[in-house]
């Protein structure tokens, strides 16, 4: 028995082809109906049984969001995949929190479609390669936010070898003042050593 896919996209042509690679390159899926606006999804959902909802994020009048919810409030067991060209972190993280389980990016290439669908029917999370990049770099972007001005400038002078006597002299601070930012900056950055809080600085283009 097939798994059967509502898609939904406000694109035509994207509409089509997602379509046309889906029941093309796999017998497990096939997409049974698609709509090209949240409210004719809407329709479907309250008179079709679905196993899966692959919908696009940015939509006229909805968001791909809340078309997840509302799906989910249908048909709980409903899996979700959203297929959008949307790459902030902010964006996947809230997707991932109100419970899609898979995300994929428009540029990213057709296998990774049949991909997550093969995942999220097993009940596992799927997120392109490049999706997973984003989010780790979010993760270190937030990461360097947290560091205070102060910290910043001292994660600079230790990246540049600068020994905790020479940065209480640069900046007209204590050796013990230096200890307790250094002690924050490895715990913000969540490093272990100064190798590794160098490492960060490169990373973060601290230095």
């Amino acid at each position: 028995m097939k798994y059967r896919i509502l898609l939904v996209d406000d694109h035509q042509i994207l509409l089509e082809g997602t379509k046309a690679i889906i029941d093309g390159a796999s017998d497990l899926f096939e997409v049974t109906d698609t709509a090209h606006t949240p409210e004719r999804a809407q329709q479907l959902l309250k008179i079709n049984d679905y196993d899966i909802l692959i919908t696009d994020y940015e939509m006229p009048n909805m968001k791909g969001i809340e078309l997840i919810k509302i799906a989910k409030a249908v048909l709980p067991e409903i899996k979700t995949i959203v297929l959008s060209m949307h790459d902030e972190p902010a964006v996947i993280r809230e997707l991932l929190k109100a419970g899609t389980d898979g995300f994929i990016l428009k540029k990213d290439t057709h296998q990774s479609i049949i991909d997550a669908l093969d995942k999220v029917v097993r009940g596992k999370k799927f997120l392109s390669e490049d999706v997973s990049d984003i989010l780790i770099q979010g993760i270190d972007e937030d990461k360097n936010k947290d560091l205070t001005p102060r910290e910043v400038e001292i994660t600079k002078l230790i990246a540049k070898e600068n020994s905790t006597k020479q940065i209480a002299d640069i900046l007209f601070i204590s050796e013990r003042t230096v200890e307790t930012h250094r002690k924050n900056i490895l715990k913000k950055t969540g490093t272990n050593n100064a190798v590794g809080l160098v490492r960060y600085a490169l990373k973060n283009n601290l230095v």
